[in-house]
């Protein structure tokens, strides 16, 4: 274990970080607590990007948090307790610094942590974290890093290292397997070659893990907009025949679909950027779409297939397997029957009830996509149906549904109802009236 940190001025402005993250933090101090910004947020700042979320660590207990902070502190976690603290409309997660990783009770066999539930100082929690480049503290108030794992060195050579054995530390979380992949495709760095090693050794044990979170962190590999990246790292370090095999199947039977599927992430990842994070139903549809499209295509007579129950056929393994909401599967099952009735129109068929279906707007997507991707064969049913959208005005784009607004104004709202919604109750009220009378 380290003697003592590195510490050094931080080479961000002040003004790059939250200022509510920053009073939590104050509070704790002046509590006599020690306390940091830490983790992904430091990591981002110091390589120029916008962290998503300012995560604290602390000397104080999850109920020594509450004592502090009272009713805006909610304590959550079974297997590591966490303080949530609210600052407005925004909830900062606090936890308390984690003992050594020899500490936490680990399965015999696999080396997996199922406690964690220990505290220690903060160079114990610094060696107790994953990867170098998540174990830096930042000091919003006197602004300055600590530095227990030589993580400002590995910033500034963009490589992904953990923080000891790379194998022991994956053999305690699999999961880290899958974080080590997103952060060299997301953010562009390089892995350390002892992570290459153990993720080939130890990705078998992924599956050990709880299933929602391995399929959040799929999710999140996605959802960074550099799912072409991700993949291919899963794929080279043989990630991907563990975590969705159909997909890895589905490329050794079929030795062209891998460039198109590259392709096809690529167009993914454009729509990511452009949207933001689109729902998971339309990211799972998007994702898995060119393995459907091209099972469907090897039969004879295309038209005369039932495409939703190819698709629901391809995809129900995996989606039991990762325990998916039935939703995911029917947004994908109903944007193939759309795209069916798209580029393979039966006599007599109702353009309206395609209109009016909720997956049009993702079975448009679709065909925006291949039609980019060069896909001549859409081309004509994607302009004719472009057009009637936009006399209809109907966005092809998988647009995530509106929320009500945020704060007491926005609960007023979703409590009352829409005026449709309050018109239609009305109208039950005095047809029960009548009858009562």
């Amino acid at each position: 274990m380290p003697l003592g940190p590195t510490t050094s001025d931080a080479p961000f402005d002040k003004g790059s970080i939250d200022p509510d993250a920053a009073e939590i933090v104050s509070r704790l101090q002046r509590e006599g607590f020690e306390t940091y910004l830490v983790g992904g947020c430091v990591r981002d700042l110091l390589l120029d990007l916008s962290p998503k979320d300012f995560d604290i660590a602390t000397t104080a207990s999850p109920e020594e948090c509450k004592h502090v902070f009272g009713r805006r502190c909610r304590l959550i976690g079974r297997r590591f307790k966490l303080a949530h603290v609210r600052a407005g409309r925004e909830i900062f997660e606090v936890a308390t610094f984690r003992g050594r990783p020899e500490d936490q009770d680990a399965d015999d066999e696999s080396g997996f942590v199922v406690r964690a539930n220990t505290y220690g100082s903060p160079a114990e929690d610094a060696i107790s974290r994953d990867f170098t480049i998540n174990g830096l503290f930042y000091d919003p108030i006197a602004h300055v890093i600590h530095d227990f794992v030589d993580g400002r060195e590995d910033v500034n050579n963009r490589l992904v290292r953990t923080i000891g054995d790379a194998e022991q530390r994956f053999r305690e979380d699999p999961v880290r397997i899958l974080r080590a992949i997103k952060f060299a495709g997301r953010i562009g760095l390089d892995l350390d070659p002892p992570i290459v090693v153990a993720a080939e050794e130890v990705a078998q044990h992924i599956h050990d893990c709880p299933v929602a979170r391995v399929t959040e962190e799929l999710f999140r590999l996605v959802e960074t907009g550099h799912s072409r990246r991700t993949m291919s790292l899963m794929r080279d370090l043989g990630v991907l025949a563990i975590v969705l095999p159909e997909i890895q199947e589905a490329l050794e039977v079929d030795e062209g679909l891998w460039a198109d599927w590259e392709a096809w992430l690529g167009q993914l990842d454009r729509q990511v950027r452009a949207h933001g994070v689109l729902p998971r139903e339309s990211t799972f549809a998007l994702l898995i779409w060119p393995i459907v499209w091209r099972r469907i295509m090897t039969y004879e007579e295309p038209g005369q297939v039932d495409w939703g129950g190819v698709a629901f056929e391809t995809i129900l393994p995996g989606a039991l397997r990762m325990s998916l909401p039935v939703r995911h599967r029917h947004m994908l099952k109903s944007t193939a029957n759309i795209l069916r009735r798209i580029l393979y129109p039966r006599k007599r068929q109702k353009k309206r009830s395609i209109l009016r279906s909720p997956a049009l707007p993702m079975a448009l997507s679709v065909l925006r996509m291949r039609f980019i991707l060069g896909d001549l064969e859409v081309a004509e049913a994607y302009e004719n149906w472009a057009l009637m959208l936009e006399r209809e005005n109907v966005r092809a784009a998988p647009y995530p549904p509106r929320k009500p607004a945020a704060g007491r104004e926005g609960a007023r709202e979703g409590r009352r109802g829409s005026d449709s919604d309050n018109e239609q109750r009305g109208k039950r009220r005095s047809r029960r009236r009548r009858r009562k009378d």
